[in-house]
Parts: C-alpha cells; sequence; structure tokens
C-alpha cells in the first residue's frame, strides 16, 4: 500500500466516523423535544384537572352558601348559609344597642331595651342571597351589604333619650361649643391676611340627630360615628363660612389688594414717614363684598404725622437786644403740615389701583424686591414752612442771624442783621384791650406793599410802606396821626392801634427796606 492509499483509507473511515456522530446528535435531539413536548402537556393536563377541581368544590361548596368576604349591615356571613345568616342576624340583634360618637369626645348609648326595639327579618335577604349566586365566581371581592330590615322601637322613648343626653344638653364634663365660621384676619408676621378656619363646635340640631338615629337603626347599625365629615354635617349645626367658601376666598383677596401697600413721604434727611400695611388692616373692614374703610382711624393717623413735623406755636428762644435769652410762645411761624391736603392724598392712596400681580409677588414673598413695587411715594404737603429743619432739634427751625424783635414792654423794634442789632427804633403797639391787643408770638413776614389802606369797622386808612405780619390784619406802617414828639412807652395804654405796629414816617420805611418775606419777628 502506497503511502499515497492509506492517507484515503484513514479519510473515508474518518468520514464515516462523522456521519454516524450527526446521526446520533439528530436522533437525541428528536428524542428531547419529544420529552419536553410530554412533560408540558402534562403540566398543563394537571393545572386544568387542579382548576376544574377547585371550580367544583367553589361551586359546590358556594352553592347555598354566601360567598367570602360578604357581610350584611358590617356583619360578617362568610361561607354561612342563607339560614345561618339569618339567625347570626337575629342574635346580632336580640340584644341591641346603639353606640353614638360624637366630638370631642361625647357619647351617648342607646339600649334597644330602654326604647323596646324589635327586630324582624324580611325576604329582601333572600333576594340578595339570590342576587349573589345569579353568576359563579371563582374569586369574590369584599361584598358590604345593607339591608333596612323590619324593626320597631318606642319613638317617644327614643327622642326623650337623645333631647336630655350630654351631646345636646352638655353636662358639667362635656361643653356644648357653637361653631365659629371662617374668618380673614391679619398676620403680622406674614404681613398679610390669612384664613382662619372655622371651628366646627359640637352643637347639634337635635330633629337632625334623630333622624339620623332613625335611619341607622333601620340598618341595623349598632354603631353611630358623628365625627365623621359626612355624618357630621347632616347632625350637627355647621358654621355660615368654611375655609372654602367663595365668599372667604372673595375677602381674602379684597383684603390684601387693600393692605399690600406702603405710602411713603420723604421728609429730608434720611426721615421717612410711611402708612404700613400692619396699619391699614387696622383702618379696613369688609362687608357686603366691599372693602369699607376707618376714615376717623386714617385721620388720627395723619394729624399726629402732622403734629410731628408741626413747629408753629412752639416756644422758642431768641437772643434780644439786651443780649439775653428771651422765650416766646405761639404766633404762626414755623412748618406746618397741610393737615386737609395730607388726609386727601393719604386716602387716595390708600384706594390707588396697584397691578394685581405685584400684590400677589409681594405676599407669595414679601422682600425688598417685591416690597418696591407696591410702594407708593408721595410729596409732603405743607401749609406753611420754615427757614430750615433741623431733625436734632426741631424748634432751631429758623435764621438766628436775622430777624426782628418787638418788646411791647418796651415800645420797641430792633431788627437784627448777621447776628447784630441793625436797627431800632420807637413804636406803638396796639391798646391792651379787647379786640385791639398786638398778638404775642414767633410769626412771619408775610408782604411789603408801597401803599395800603387799612379798614376795620369804623375807620379806612390809606398807608405807606406796609409790612404784613398777621394775616389778621397786625403790621408795620406809618401812623402820622401818633404824637411822636411826645412819645413814651407807655403811650399804647391811652393811643394804642388796633394791634398794628405804628411807626414814624421815617422808621416805616427804614423797617420797610430791611424786613425780609419769611424771616421771624418775636413779639413779647
Amino acid at each position: 500500500m502506497t503511502k499515497e492509499g492509506k492517507t484515503t483509507q484513514e479519510q473515508d473511515k474518518a468520514a464515516k466516523q462523522e456521519t454516524a456522530t450527526q446521526q446520533d446528535k439528530v436522533t437525541g435531539a428528536a428524542k428531547k423535544k419529544f420529552d419536553t413536548r410530554f412533560l408540558l402537556g402534562g403540566t398543563i393536563a394537571l393545572a386544568v384537572l387542579i382548576i376544574a377541581s377547585v371550580l367544583l368544590y367553589q361551586k359546590l361548596h358556594y352553592a347555598n352558601r354566601w360567598y367570602r368576604y360578604t357581610y350584611i349591615n358590617e356583619v360578617d356571613v362568610s361561607g354561612q348559609t342563607l339560614a345561618e345568616s339569618k339567625k347570626t342576624l337575629e342574635n346580632q340583634y336580640a340584644d341591641y344597642s346603639l353606640k353614638i360618637t360624637g366630638r370631642d369626645g361625647g357619647e351617648l348609648t342607646i339600649d334597644g331595651d330602654d326604647i323596646n326595639f324589635q327586630f324582624q327579618m324580611h325576604s329582601e335577604i333572600d333576594t340578595l342571597f339570590e342576587k349573589q349566586h345569579e353568576k359563579f365566581k371563582l374569586f369574590h371581592d369584599k361584598e358590604m351589604w345593607t339591608q333596612k330590615f323590619n324593626i320597631s322601637y318606642d319613638e317617644q322613648k327614643l327622642k326623650e333619650i337623645i333631647t336630655q343626653s350630654e351631646l345636646v344638653t352638655g353636662s358639667s364634663d362635656y361643653s356644648i361649643t357653637a361653631p365659629k365660621s371662617a374668618f380673614v384676619t391679619y398676620a403680622a408676621d406674614k404681613q398679610q391676611y390669612i384664613c382662619q378656619k372655622e371651628v366646627p363646635g359640637n352643637k347639634i340640631v337635635t330633629e337632625n340627630l334623630l333622624s339620623v338615629v332613625q335611619e341607622t337603626m333601620k340598618k341595623g347599625s349598632s354603631e353611630l360615628d358623628l365625627t365623621k365629615q359626612e355624618t357630621g354635617e347632616k347632625v350637627y349645626k355647621n358654621p355660615k363660612y368654611t375655609a372654602d367658601s367663595e365668599e372667604i376666598a372673595s375677602q381674602l383677596k379684597m383684603c390684601n389688594s387693600a393692605v399690600s401697600r406702603y405710602i411713603v413721604w420723604n421728609m429730608g434727611k434720611g426721615n421717612v414717614e410711611q402708612i404700613t400695611p400692619a396699619e391699614i388692616s387696622q383702618w379696613i373692614s369688609c362687608k357686603n363684598g366691599k372693602i369699607k374703610y376707618d376714615n376717623e382711624k386714617i385721620e388720627e393717623w395723619v394729624e399726629a404725622f402732622c403734629l410731628k413735623y408741626k413747629t408753629v406755636g412752639i416756644t422758642r428762644k431768641f437772643k434780644s437786644h439786651t443780649g439775653k435769652m428771651v422765650k416766646v410762645a405761639g404766633g404762626d411761624y414755623g412748618w406746618q403740615l397741610d393737615y386737609e391736603n395730607m388726609v386727601k392724598q393719604a386716602k387716595k392712596a390708600l384706594k390707588e389701583a396697584i397691578p394685581e400681580s405685584d400684590t400677589q409677588a409681594y405676599i407669595e414673598n414679601p422682600n425688598e424686591e417685591t416690597k418696591k413695587k407696591i410702594t407708593l411715594k408721595r410729596k409732603a404737603i405743607y401749609a406753611n414752612t420754615a427757614y430750615k429743619k433741623d431733625y436734632v432739634n426741631f424748634k432751631n427751625d429758623w435764621d438766628t442771624e436775622n430777624y426782628t424783635e418787638i418788646s411791647i414792654k418796651d415800645q420797641k423794634v430792633y431788627v437784627f442783621r448777621k447776628g447784630k442789632l441793625k436797627f431800632s427804633c420807637r413804636c406803638i403797639t396796639g391798646r391792651p384791650v379787647e379786640g385791639r391787643r398786638t398778638p404775642t408770638g414767633t410769626y412771619y413776614i408775610k408782604e411789603h406793599k408801597a401803599a395800603y389802606t387799612l379798614t376795620g369797622a369804623d375807620y379806612s386808612t390809606p398807608v405807606k410802606n406796609w409790612v404784613r405780619i398777621t394775616w389778621t390784619g397786625t403790621g408795620f406802617h406809618p401812623a402820622t396821626w401818633q404824637p411822636w414828639s411826645s412819645w413814651n412807652k407807655t403811650m399804647y395804654k391811652t393811643r394804642g392801634s388796633h394791634g398794628c405796629i405804628n411807626l414814624s414816617v421815617s422808621d416805616a420805611k427804614k423797617i420797610y427796606d430791611l424786613t425780609k418775606y419769611r424771616e421771624p419777628v418775636f413779639i413779647y
């Protein structure tokens, strides 16, 4: 055998072995597939047999019984025959009593014997049993059936027990609380109005409780829970408004819209006055769907504001011609806010419309940014002004270098310029009798007129170089009718004016030239 022939024989043998191996694999796979199918088919057949057995058992077992998880008037009758369930229900109500649980720990138990309670089964339970078995059920959900049985009781005795119970009348251990409606109130910490929830209370409407008790007994129930919302709303006297009421929501919106604002007056030198939401909350009320403002309280606030910055009429000290300090009170010089116009300004700002989006942003997050959007800036309105504002010492509001002094005692006028006495002269002031006295106090120069006519009840006199001191008619003017050559400081007591400061012609001209508009004049 040649080398080449031997190789061929070996190849044939290998090929035969490979073919046999492949045949074995095919045979094994087919056998394995057959075994798997057989096993699966057996399993399915077994499952079907088990299910069929369960179904047959269920059908036979519950053919004349209530299904599992069946309750009649909260009494478990699961697996019982119809007759057994009737007996169970009869036993349940043989010694019937109704336990009532009220709010705030109140309780009342009504014993069936006390009201001659009687229970009688009727045919409706048979109808219910048939209805449950109309279709066979393998799996049964929980069923809670409620039936009204034939019951009887003494209605008068039931009414007496209820009306005399502590649930209705209260006792030393159980207080009756009337309901309180929800309401809106200002929360200072939140700087906005919030809803104060209603208080349900525990005041029972007797007729309603009686009705609910009767309905409960018809169902044969042994418990009545008045703390449940659905039942409680039927029995207890309810508050007129709850936190969910539309009226409360509307009121909350209106109140927050009204108070969510700052009204600011910049008084100068870092001094700011403002009306805040907290203050506004004390001035408003919501009635009949509208915001009502307490005008009296608003006016009181503005009055206090005006008085805080008022210097008119205060007592001032000035350096007189003697070099000594003199106190003078009264007069019309100084700062004074215009009260009436300030009130109008404040009331208008309180009612000014602010974009709802800005109001809501502040309510949700009251910070400096949202506050700025609801801040209304106003300019103070003055009825009278003075030379300057000194917030350390309000009395220091006048020009201490330039002013005029009038001494009624000395019957002299002194004009100061740059802190020094510039000019002085004689004068004759008002006669010291009712209606003619020269007023004392600190005033200011109001006008200069080269020609002016003095008028009164019995006179009309034209004069020159008129300098007004008061709006009621007091001023400097020449008086040619006075005997200046024989002048003395007591002459005013007999020849005094009607309140004006009489001067000689030359002195009147000098005063006219020296005095300046709105400069202070001290009369004492």
